[in-house]
C-alpha cells in the first residue's frame, strides 16, 4: 500500500526528515524484531519496554519510517502522533482494508465466561451453516487454522491481519472476546461490530488498571461506544451493567436470571451438574434492524456448571437476533462440548475429574455453587495459587473459597505453586502465597502446599474414591493439569483406550 494512503488514516502532529509518500509499504509492526526493508515501525511504550529505545534497531533492519510520540535523535524519518497505539490501530485497519466490514462481527466481554460464550456462539452459527471464526483467549481459529493465543485480543496489527485472512477465505461470522486491556490499549479500535454483549463484572486485572473503577471504565467501552445499528445484550443482574442502558447508543436487549429482564431463564435443573432450563423471551422487541418475539425454548446442556446457563442465555440471544432457527440452537447447545479449563469434564467413570480456571472470586463462586448442586460423595480440591496478579486478588480468591467450604463435602484440599510449568510472569510470589495461606489459616484450614504441579496431582489423586469429584482449579498454574492426568491414564491403558487419551493430549491447546 502507498504510504500516503496510510498517513491519511492517522492524525499527524509533525514530521521529521524526508518522507517519500509514494513509497510502497508491505509491512507494519510495533516489534523491531519483525521489521524488514521498507517497513513502518510504530514505537509504543509498554510495561517493560519503550519502543522508542528500539528505533535504531528497526532502522538497521531496514525500516523506512518510525511513528513516535516524541522525536528521537535516530537518523530515520519520523511521524509524530499523540498516541502511537491509536496510530497503529488506524494504520492496521487501513492497511488490511477494514476486513470487519466484510463479515458479521460479534464482540463478547465479561470478567468470566467470555471464552465459553464465544464458543457457544460459534457452535450455534456453525450448526446454522455459517463459516465461523473465533478470536479469543484460547486461540484464533477458523477453517483448519488454529493459532494459540498470547493475548485474549491480539495487538491491533495482528488482529486486523487475522480478520483479513478470515475474510479472504470466506469466513462469514467472527466471534471476538474483547478484553479490558484491548479496549484500554486500542487493540480493538476500528472493529465494526454487529452485536456486542456484557455478561458479568467482578474484580480482575487491577495489576494493569489500578482500580476497579478504571477496569469497569475500559471494560464497558465496548458497550458505551456501540452505535445505533449495533445490538447490545446486557446482563442486568449486575447493577453496573444495568446502568449502561442509558450510556449506549446501541439497540439494547436486557437479559437476566434474577431480574425481570426481556430475556430470562426459567425452570433450571442442575441436579446432574448438566443444566436443563427454559430460555424465555418475555417481551417482543422490534427496531429498524433487530427483532425478537416472545418464546420459550427448552435447552439441555452437556457441559457442567451454573455459569454455563448464563453463558448459554447470552449465546442463544446472538443466534435468535440473527434469525437462527430455535431447533438449530437447541441442537447446537446439546452438542456443545465445552471449552478447555471452563468447568471441563476431563474424566468421568468411577469418579469425576473436573478442570476449571478459577480465575477470580466470581468464577470461583459459580464453580463452587455448581458443585453444591451436584450429587457425589466427596470433593478433592487441588488449587494452583495464582501468580503475578498481586496479594489482593489472591486474598479475595481465598476468601471466596472459604465462603463455600462448609457447604461442600470437602475431603482433600491441597495447593500448588506449579513451579515447573509457570512462566516467570506467572510465578507465585512469597507474598501471594502468604496471602492465600493467611486467609485459610484464619478460617481454620491447614492447606498443604506442593511446589510442583505433577506431584500435587499425584498426591490428591491417590485419595479419590468411587463417586467422588476431583477438581483441578487455578489459572496459568493449572494449564498443564489435564495433560498430566491424561498422560497418567495413557500409561495405564492399552490399545484403543490408550490411543484415545493420547489423541486428547495431542489436541490440547492449554
Amino acid at each position: 500500500m502507498i504510504l500516503k494512503k496510510l498517513l491519511d488514516a492517522i492524525e499527524i502532529i509533525d514530521k521529521k526528515g524526508v518522507i517519500d509518500e509514494d513509497h510502497l509499504v508491505e509491512h507494519i509492526s510495533n516489534d523491531s524484531r519483525e521489521i524488514g526493508e521498507g517497513d513502518i515501525f510504530v514505537a509504543m511504550k509498554g510495561v517493560l519496554a519503550d519502543g522508542h529505545d528500539y528505533i535504531q534497531k528497526a532502522k538497521e533492519k531496514g525500516a523506512a519510517l518510525a511513528v513516535v510520540d516524541h522525536f528521537t535523535d535516530d537518523e530515520i524519518p519520523q511521524i509524530l502522533v499523540k498516541n502511537p497505539r491509536i496510530a497503529l490501530a488506524d494504520l492496521a485497519c487501513t492497511f488490511y482494508d477494514h476486513p470487519s466490514k466484510e463479515m458479521k462481527v460479534f464482540g463478547v466481554t465479561a470478567t468470566n465466561g467470555k471464552t465459553s460464550t464465544a464458543y457457544m456462539i460459534r457452535d450455534i452459527f456453525k450448526e446454522a451453516g455459517y463459516e465461523v471464526g473465533v478470536v479469543g483467549t484460547v486461540e484464533v481459529q477458523y477453517k483448519d487454522v488454529s493459532i494459540p493465543s498470547i493475548l485474549t485480543t491480539p495487538e491491533s496489527i495482528h488482529l486486523q491481519k487475522h480478520l483479513r485472512d478470515m475474510a479472504d477465505v470466506g469466513v462469514e461470522v467472527v466471534v471476538m472476546e474483547v478484553s479490558s486491556s484491548a479496549q484500554e490499549l486500542y487493540r480493538s479500535r476500528g472493529i465494526d461490530y454487529d452485536i456486542v454483549s456484557f455478561n458479568n463484572i467482578s474484580v480482575e486485572h487491577l495489576e494493569q488498571h489500578g482500580t476497579f473503577e478504571n477496569y469497569f471504565h475500559y471494560k464497558s467501552r465496548l458497550i458505551r461506544h456501540a452505535d445505533e445499528k449495533t445490538a447490545v445484550i446486557l446482563n442486568v443482574d449486575a447493577p453496573l451493567i444495568e446502568g449502561l442502558i442509558e450510556k449506549t447508543n446501541g439497540d439494547v436487549f436486557t437479559a437476566g436470571i434474577e431480574k425481570d429482564a426481556s430475556i430470562g431463564i426459567e425452570a433450571i435443573d442442575l441436579s446432574t451438574g448438566f443444566a436443563k432450563f427454559n430460555y424465555v423471551v418475555r417481551r417482543a422487541h422490534h427496531s429498524e434492524r433487530w427483532s425478537l418475539e416472545p418464546m420459550v425454548l427448552p435447552i439441555q446442556l452437556e457441559v457442567a456448571g451454573y455459569h454455563s446457563v448464563l453463558n448459554a442465555m447470552i449465546a442463544i440471544t446472538y443466534g435468535l437476533l440473527e434469525g437462527v432457527d430455535g431447533a438449530v440452537i437447541q441442537k447446537a447447545m446439546q452438542n456443545f462440548s465445552g471449552v478447555e479449563r471452563r468447568f471441563e469434564l476431563i474424566y468421568n467413570k468411577e469418579y469425576m475429574i473436573l478442570d476449571d480456571h478459577f480465575a477470580n472470586e466470581k468464577n470461583i463462586a459459580v464453580t463452587l455453587e455448581t458443585l453444591c448442586h451436584m450429587e457425589y460423595k466427596n470433593l478433592h480440591l487441588l488449587y494452583a495459587v495464582r501468580g503475578g496478579r498481586g496479594t489482593e486478588l489472591n486474598r479475595d480468591n481465598a476468601l471466596e473459597m472459604v465462603k463455600w467450604m462448609h457447604k461442600l463435602p470437602l475431603k482433600t484440599f491441597v495447593a500448588t505453586r506449579s513451579e515447573e510449568v509457570v512462566t516467570k510472569k506467572d510465578a507465585v510470589t512469597d507474598a501471594e502465597l502468604a496471602a492465600f495461606k493467611e486467609v485459610m489459616a484464619d478460617a481454620g484450614y491447614d492447606v498443604p502446599v506442593v511446589d510442583d504441579l505433577k506431584s500435587a496431582i499425584d498426591a490428591v489423586w491417590s485419595k479419590v474414591g468411587e463417586e467422588d469429584v476431583f477438581l483441578l482449579a487455578g489459572c496459568q498454574g493449572m494449564d498443564h493439569g489435564a495433560k498430566y492426568v491424561w498422560e497418567a491414564l495413557a500409561e495405564e491403558s492399552t490399545g484403543d483406550e490408550k490411543s484415545y487419551w493420547m489423541k486428547k493430549i495431542e489436541n490440547r491447546i492449554c
